[in-house]
């Protein structure tokens, strides 16, 4: 199993799910997980096509006074900006807002959308490399979520070096969470179905 052959098995599962029921779902449990105290300054992206619909989530989280960033597109990477209205459609039909203004503000932690989740708790992204550039240059390490729509993972280890860990993993019917400093593989952390991860012959 390579990264790009797993990368596009979990696009067509995504594409395949009632994406309101879950994100709703998801979002929920997002809530539920960023409304505590520690977390006030947060980062999340908005959300494009079968991904986790974040507009009620960041909705949701201003209402309790959570300081809300967002990624704004800076040549290969991002910088973090103050998430604000009205926002602007940009190329790859991402929406980011008008400010532009990077912060100086730390976060305590970011929500970052995958397309999958290797065997050391890894990222599998949309193969753009935004994430991972804009957290190896951070100075500190803020905590990181892993979300999306429905749960996508392989027992195989099909990430490179660069590729980011998540401190937790929220999916449709799945919240998993990974001890700090703690290396085990991620289908020693929760209870996965086989028809959660892609570990039979045919899929190698």
């Amino acid at each position: 199993m390579t990264k790009e052959k797993f990368r596009n098995r979990c696009k067509r599962l995504l594409h395949s799910k009632n994406s309101y029921l879950f994100s709703k779902k998801v979002s929920k449990n997002l809530l539920n997980l960023l409304s505590n105290k520690k977390y006030k300054n947060i980062l999340l992206y908005i959300s494009m096509d079968a991904e986790v619909d974040t507009k009620w989530l960041i909705k949701e989280l201003r209402k309790k006074n959570k300081n809300i960033f967002v990624p704004f597109m800076e040549e290969l990477s991002f910088k973090m900006v103050k998430y604000s209205l009205p926002l602007k459609k940009k190329k790859f039909n991402i929406y980011e807002p008008k400010n532009k203004n990077k912060t100086k503000q730390k976060i305590d932690i970011a929500v970052v959308p995958v397309i999958g989740v290797d065997k050391k708790f890894k990222r599998v992204g949309f193969g753009k490399g935004m994430y991972d550039r804009f957290f190896d240059k951070l100075t500190y390490k803020p905590e990181i979520i892993f979300t999306q729509l429905y749960p996508c993972i392989t027992k195989y280890n099909v990430t490179d070096k660069y590729d980011i860990k998540a401190n937790f993993y929220i999916t449709y019917g799945l919240f998993c969470k990974r001890r700090q400093n703690d290396n085990r593989d991620i289908s020693r952390l929760g209870n996965f179905s086989r028809s959660r991860i892609f570990s039979s012959k045919k899929n190698r």
